[in-house]
């Protein structure tokens, strides 16, 4: 499912996105809701956003999406999206920003990732909270200048390297979270 140059304003939900490039791809689209679909098996990306604002991703099942994907890629500027409740497993990233702000993701399962549950690069003023990631590489990792983010109140157990991890970020808050068996 693809929306592009503005698409704006639409609902997409319950539909099953399989066996594609991208399961749902938005760009340059805002004040969109997608809920309730199934994208798995997705040669880059389950959900994908690009340059869109105000969407809302909520209760979206995003697994074993393969080749180095993503169960739900934002990216290039994305800001004021609210990920909630997705189910982002088995995948190489489970939920990733990039050079994205102002973005809520909270109360999200991101397990059995190769690298990381919810990784952010070069994305500011986010907060992630709530969050499951369990049995990753990274639980939760900040990188490449990814300064005044709020995270907490998440679970990161069992990863293989450490449950949260910040790279070359400053000013962020990390508060309140359970990081055990890492």
């Amino acid at each position: 499912i693809d929306l592009s140059a503005s698409s704006n304003d639409n609902t997409i939900t319950g539909n099953t996105c399989n066996d594609n490039s991208y399961g749902i791809y938005l760009s340059l689209s805002s004040n969109n809701t997608i809920t309730g679909n199934t994208c798995t098996n997705n040669n880059d990306a389950g959900i994908y956003l690009s340059s869109s604002n105000n969407n809302t991703i909520t209760g979206n099942i995003c697994n074993n999406n393969i080749y180095s994907s993503y169960g739900i890629r934002i990216r290039e500027s994305s800001t004021d999206n609210t990920i909630t409740g997705n189910t982002c497993n088995d995948n190489y990233q489970g939920i990733a920003l990039s050079g994205s702000s102002n973005n809520t993701i909270t109360g999200n399962t991101c397990n059995n990732n190769d690298n990381s549950g919810i990784y952010l690069y070069s994305s500011s003023d986010n907060t992630v909270t709530g969050n499951t990631c369990n049995n990753n590489n990274y639980g939760i990792y900040l990188g490449e200048s990814s300064n005044d983010n709020v995270v907490t109140g998440n679970i990161c157990k069992n990863n293989r390297n450490y449950g949260i991890d910040l790279s070359s970020s400053n000013n962020n808050t990390i508060t309140g979270n359970t990081c055990n068996d890492n």
